[in-house]
């Protein structure tokens, strides 16, 4: 190790000559404090750095005359003309706090608060800042510094175990490349990255980087200068001081209801152009603080752009507390304007302010005129009219690139060569100096690096290739290359060990195998096998899928078929939860039947938004009979139920055995739908449109043996939406009816998803709390509709302290029509996002509008549960 310090410092030492000077220093405040991730900028080269946490700074640069910029937020910017000789020179730096003139403005008791006028301005120029350059680049040093705070007492001799000192600083570096070109598409190749410890993926700031203020959302959360910020913000107003020669208003933002996905701090305002000059704004997301400081700075012209980016990332789980920050520096921008937007926009607030003669260009649509007599003529505009202008122009520049409803287009990428720099790559390319403690953290890395290389090395290799077999993947599974595109995966049998009342003690082997030609071409053969013990009967099937096109264009055939055990509804009870309360509880909740089987089916997607299926099924289903009593604990006046579902329409033993061929059509469209791009891949964002399903089903007599006849017509609908500012309601609709149904039998019924266990669905739509699983399932008409609304306050989260935790009260409303169903009701209310990840229902179901049941459930939360839909 001392031998590679000694080389690393003689290369040092003799390798840049021609590059060792510039400047170097200390920024502090008045009081002697440090001033720790000040900005530096460098006018004649377009870039520079920060202090780090001790104030202390460096910056290499070639011999010749700089204006450098200081800032600091809350500190009066400062301006040094600085010369550069053959070393580095040392200019220490004295901050004042800024002092903010109050008398420009005077704000009258009942008068409205000059802030507003001033948002309304910045707000109605925010499109215009997205659209101010055609293309830009750019490299940002981006590095994470992040320690663990507090440990609770049972994971203390868990992380001493470890190995884990939460004394030390876990550091990441990296430097990238980005570039961004209108209307929307963003690239960034990182060149280096260096990381001691893990960083944290959640505590990451990339989105927040990539991101901008002048968005209506920056990461979900709602922009101060988003057209509905008057909605969610109170402004006040706090002065102004000049820099650069321009007047900087000082603008406090306050949430009118603290809480999730909303800002507060202080965001500073250039007078006439109303762009961002910095902000330092705090928020939340799920009860962790996340506090944003920019600093923006001339870049070319009128043109500011960020230059200095702090994230503060904070919070505690489970009693784990840590802290993650973050100091992103955008150096070396090249900008190219564009050249349809002059900056001196003489933009009028018709609130108060005189309304200038409105524009007939921009009312009839006539964007080229609009845009030629704004800019180019300098004619006065109002508010309304210039934010009409600005979007239009955005969406003809949409049309033009061929896809209206891309938001984005993220192209994101890491060197080959990334993790191979070595610290003397990190020396020079460093704008932000280490400190002592993060110094450290690099040497005990180093430390270690080459003792756990082969290792990982390893370790990649044995992913690379699959597994090698052993015995205890019989119980537990693995997986297998077979080959460069071939793969076997098998489930194991301890997972797949369960037990119901038809079958006994059951096991299934389930195997898949698995071939891809390319991203457009897979093939999936995946075999079942099952036997009961109790039952003594083997059942096998076998499933193919067979995969051809991109995601967003994706055709899709299957073919199935085989002898195998099925439930009613499928998806009515897990087979592991029916175990569970079989053996302990002596509950049979699932109801089975046998299948004898053979379908073929194809579906093809259109770009995401348009899919349409055709299924053809024949199949012999036969009655099957309870085999055993067995139960870990008798629980005392219980005894299991037969395996006939109990049902409204139907009498006890009326279960006939059956044979079918059915075939069906389902058309689903999500017509508004809008995508994010990553890569060329298509992501689409699915709350953004409505989810429409025409569905229709028929069963044909005398053909291949069949006995059953019936046809189904069906549609569904799923939505979410905001209800303005306080609540989103998310709402999954189904309603349908059958036809010629003298030859139908319960395995075709509709059935609704009940629910006799303490959990809750995991998502918040579409299941059933306190229903009985199969009570009123249907061969008539049938409507089924949820409703969940969650509340941004509303009984305990009026209190800000409960909100800013991350906790949220929901309400629901479940409602079931069938000929028997006698207007089945539930409504329920929610305590969700418990600890980040529970949610605690209390239900109420009613029938004939009379009190029915009453039940607690748990569940995951509803963000988890949503996110999985």
């Amino acid at each position: 190790m001392l031998k590679q310090q000694f080389f690393v410092a003689l290369l040092l030492l003799f390798s840049f000559p021609s590059m060792a000077q510039g400047i170097k220093g200390t920024i502090k405040d008045d009081n002697g404090e440090a001033l720790p991730f000040a900005s530096i900028y460098v006018k004649e080269v377009g870039s520079g750095t920060s202090s780090n946490l001790d104030g202390f700074y460096e910056y290499r640069l070639q011999p010749g005359n700089y204006q450098v910029t200081y800032q600091f937020m809350g500190y009066a910017t400062v301006i040094k003309n600085i010369k550069v000789g053959a070393g580095f020179e040392t200019v220490d730096i004295i901050m004042k706090p800024q002092v903010i003139n109050l008398a420009s403005v005077t704000v009258e008791a009942k008068a409205e608060d000059p802030s507003y006028t001033i948002m309304r301005k910045a707000i109605a120029k925010a499109e215009y800042h997205l659209l101010q350059n055609d293309s830009y680049s750019a490299e940002v040093y981006m590095k994470g510094t992040g320690q663990i705070t507090k440990v609770p007492w049972l994971l203390r001799k868990t992380f001493e175990k470890e190995g884990i000192d939460t004394s030390q600083v876990y550091t990441s570096e990296s430097v990238s490349e980005i570039y961004f070109e209108r209307p929307n598409t963003f690239k960034e190749k990182v060149i280096s990255v260096r990381t001691t410890g893990q960083e944290s993926d959640n505590a990451n700031p990339n989105a927040y980087i990539n991101s901008s203020f002048y968005l209506p959302e920056v990461v979900n959360a709602v922009s101060p200068l988003s057209p509905r910020a008057f909605s969610y913000y109170k402004f006040k107003y706090e002065g102004s001081f000049r820099e650069r020669g321009y007047e900087i208003n000082k603008i406090r933002v306050t949430p009118r209801s603290k809480g999730d996905d909303l800002f507060e701090g202080v965001i500073y305002i250039r007078e006439d152009f109303w762009n961002i000059h910095s902000l330092d704004l705090t928020t939340s997301l799920m009860g962790f603080q996340i506090r944003i400081e920019q600093i923006f700075a001339p870049i070319k012209g009128e043109i500011w752009m960020p230059v200095t980016q702090k994230f503060e990332f904070s919070g505690s789980i489970f009693g784990l507390a840590g802290s993650y920050n973050y100091l992103a520096s955008v150096s070396d921008y090249t900008v190219t304007e564009n050249e349809d937007l002059d900056p001196s926009v003489i933009l009028i607030d018709e609130k108060i302010e005189a309304a200038p003669e409105e524009i007939k260009a921009i009312k009839s649509g006539n964007v080229e005129e609009g845009v030629n007599q704004v800019f180019k003529e300098d004619q006065e505009v109002s508010r309304k009219q210039f934010k009409k202008l600005m979007k239009e122009y955005d969406k003809e520049e949409r049309k033009e690139a061929g896809e209206v409803d891309v938001v984005s287009d993220y192209y994101f990428n890491i060197d080959s060569l990334a993790t191979k720099k070595d610290s003397v790559y990190w020396v020079t390319r460093r704008p932000v100096p280490l400190t002592k403690k993060e110094i450290v953290g690099y040497e005990r890395e180093d430390s270690t690096y080459y003792a756990e290389k082969a290792k990982a090395e390893a370790d990649t290799l044995r992913l690379k290739n699959g597994a090698k077999f052993q015995a205890k993947d019989i119980l537990f599974g693995s997986y297998y290359k077979l080959g460069d595109r071939l793969r076997f995966d098998f489930a194991g049998f301890v997972p797949r060990l369960r037990f119901n009342t038809v079958e006994g003690l059951n096991l299934d082997f389930t195997g898949t195998f698995s071939w891809r030609q390319d991203t457009t071409a897979r093939l999936r053969i995946s075999p079942f096998v099952r036997y009961g013990f109790s039952g003594e009967q083997l059942y096998a099937k076998v499933e193919s899928v067979f995969g051809i096109g991109k995601n967003e264009q994706r055709g899709t055939f299957r073919v199935q078929g085989g002898n195998y055990i099925e439930q009613f509804n499928p998806t009515a009870i897990d087979d592991l939860s029916n175990s569970l309360y079989s053996l302990l509880a002596e509950k049979n909740f699932a109801k089975y039947y046998e299948k004898t089987y053979a379908n073929v089916s194809f579906a093809k997607r259109f770009r995401y938004r348009y899919t349409v299926g055709v299924k053809l099924e024949w199949a012999s289903r036969s009655e099957l009979f309870n085999t055993t009593d067995y139960s870990i604990f008798d629980v005392e006046n219980r005894e299991y139920k037969t395996n006939q579902p109990a049902n409204n329409e139907t009498i006890v033993g009326g279960f006939v055995d059956s044979k079918a061929l059915i075939s069906s059509f389902a058309f689903t469209v999500k017509p508004w739908l809008k995508f994010r791009k990553y890569n060329g891949r298509l992501i689409p964002l699915e709350d953004s449109s409505p989810t429409f399903r025409l569905s229709y089903k028929k069963a044909f007599n005398d053909v291949l043996g069949s006995n059953t006849q019936f046809d189904q017509v069906e549609f569904g609908l799923k939505t979410t939406f905001d209800l303005g500012v306080r609540a989103k309601i998310d709402i999954e609709g189904e309603a349908g009816k059958f036809f010629n149904t003298s030859q139908m039998i319960f395995t075709d019924f509709k059935h609704f998803q009940g629910n006799r266990l303490p959990f809750s669905p995991m998502s918040v739509t579409g299941g059933y709390r306190l229903l009985d699983y199969y009570k009123y399932s249907t061969s008539d008409d049938y409507a089924s509709i949820f409703t969940h609304i969650r509340f941004r306050k509303f009984v305990f989260t009026q209190l800000p302290m409960l909100r800013l935790s991350g906790l949220k009260e929901n309400l629901f409303v479940n409602y079931l029509a069938t000929p028997t169903s006698d207007n089945y009701t539930e409504l329920g209310y929610t305590i969700d996002n418990i600890f980040r990840v529970l949610r605690v229902e209390f239900v109420q179901s009613f029938q004939g509008w009379k009190a029915k049941d009453f039940g607690v459930r748990i569940g995951v939360a509803a963000i988890i549960g949503n996110s999985n839909d």
